[in-house]
């Protein structure tokens, strides 16, 4: 035995293996360096605020400011216009990552137009807003946004964007919505974030799941899932996996060569159509406010 120790002794000294030897640790540190690193900068690579502080409604646009009350958090600022019967619906946009409340500015006016509320939500730590950003955070202001309006809305359509259509869905997963809008939804973020970094375990370091696919037995509120075939950032394949699990609650809207972003052009049309089919309150005509 000890002869047996002494060889493998001396092969390991010659200066090839010590060389492999030393450059496969050189790489398992650095690989564990890498994680360490996701592991510990995670949030600040999910969610990415815009370094601006949005205060009022821009001038023209109809909307108003709406305080809304976090518990254990403060007040954060959201931008809304009610709806002018309680029997028109009131959609509820909640936007992406690396955007703010401002993106839905242009894909509101329609539905202002016809007469529906409005809301331009907005999360901890977004646009001068206290708070650091979290999934269980999010879930939490949108819940308050939500409570904010309930004595002044009738129907409400939760409509959310990339990072949004998560937090849409939970919503409407805890029976808060008549209707869910999912554009450029996942299925899972850790799937996302997977196939982004194939060689790290995201799935054991994530703290943000935003697990979407595990909400569609709780979703009864009929669904539009719009996603662009050309969409650079979540596969195309998540939202026809999402829409093939909600089955016939689910309407499908492929927008051919369109990217991440559907909601730069106007999608009302298709808003209204679907809301119509589904019994979502009436769709009015334009009305003057």
């Amino acid at each position: 035995m000890t002869r047996r120790i002494s060889i493998m002794a001396r092969i390991i000294a010659t200066p090839p293996l010590r060389a492999a030897l030393a450059l496969a640790t050189l790489l398992l540190a650095a690989y564990l360096a890498a994680c360490g690193y996701l592991f510990l900068a995670q949030r600040h690579l999910v969610f990415q605020p815009k370094p601006i502080v949005l205060g009022d409604p821009p001038g023209g646009s109809g909307l108003q400011g709406l305080p809304v009350s976090v518990p254990g958090l403060g007040v954060l600022t959201d931008w809304w216009v009610p709806p002018t019967s309680r029997m028109l619906p009131t959609v509820v946009f909640f936007h992406g990552n690396a955007s703010d409340r401002s993106d839905f500015l242009r894909q509101a006016q329609p539905f202002q137009a016809r007469g529906w509320g409005v809301v331009l939500a907005s999360y901890r730590g977004y646009s001068g807003n206290p708070g650091s950003p979290s999934e269980d955070g999010l879930m939490a202001d949108a819940r308050a946004t939500l409570a904010a309006i309930a004595s002044q809305v009738g129907p409400v359509i939760v409509w959310g964007h990339s990072l949004g259509s998560g937090v849409a869905a939970r919503m409407a997963s805890e029976g808060r919505a008549a209707g869910l809008v999912l554009e450029s939804p996942y299925t899972v973020l850790t799937e996302v974030a997977g196939s982004r970094y194939p060689y790290v375990p995201v799935r054991w370091l994530m703290k943000d799941r935003f697990d979407t696919e595990s909400l569609i037995g709780h979703i009864q509120a009929p669904t539009l899932v719009i996603h662009g075939t050309a969409d650079p950032i979540i596969p195309f394949a998540m939202g026809q996996t999402l829409a093939r699990a909600l089955g016939t609650r689910a309407t499908f809207v492929a927008l051919p060569g369109v990217g991440h972003f559907p909601h730069r052009q106007d999608l009302s049309p298709l808003v209204f159509a679907w809301a119509q089919r589904s019994g979502i309150g009436p769709v009015a005509e334009s009305v003057s406010r």
